[in-house]
């Protein structure tokens, strides 16, 4: 998944994004590879998902990803896909209370949440209904894992 991640990281430079690594993927910042990954959630500023949807999607489409759902914005490429969000959700959860507490995701031109604050993320998440139906176990085992990292 690491090459998958620098293909996006290559193509979306060019509209200088600084993007945040979220969910199970950036969680291996912290505890490695846990899973095997079918896709890599990502969070870039709102407009690009919103008033410059259009241009980002052209310009993903021109690095040879494939649009597999709109309304989610998830591309796919190598039969792996990729999903973008706006990186308000953050804030707007209580996630994190500034954008200067996310720090460098390994060794990318990246951001990514601290171990603490995808804690938060989490639980936070086990609340929404489609999580609770489809991915309760699964998130409740990264809680687990991410409880035990913090106090290690």
């Amino acid at each position: 998944m690491d090459n998958f991640l620098s293909k996006i990281l290559e193509a979306i430079k060019k509209l200088g994004i600084k993007p945040i690594i979220y969910g199970s993927f950036g969680v291996v910042n912290y505890l490695g590879n846990f899973k095997k990954f079918e896709d890599i959630d990502i969070l870039i500023d709102d407009e690009f998902v919103n008033k410059r949807w259009e241009e980002f999607k052209k310009l993903l489409e021109g690095s040879n990803f494939n649009l597999v759902d709109e309304n989610e914005h998830e591309f796919e490429l190598d039969n792996k896909k990729v999903g973008f969000a706006s990186k308000n959700i953050l804030i707007r959860d209580k996630i994190i209370n500034d954008y200067s507490e996310l720090i460098q995701y390994k060794n990318t031109n990246a951001l990514t949440l601290k171990p603490e604050d995808f804690l938060v993320a989490y639980k936070f998440s086990i609340k929404d209904g489609y999580r609770i139906n489809t991915r309760e176990k699964k998130d409740k085992d990264i809680i687990n894992m991410l409880e035990a990292y913090l106090v290690r």
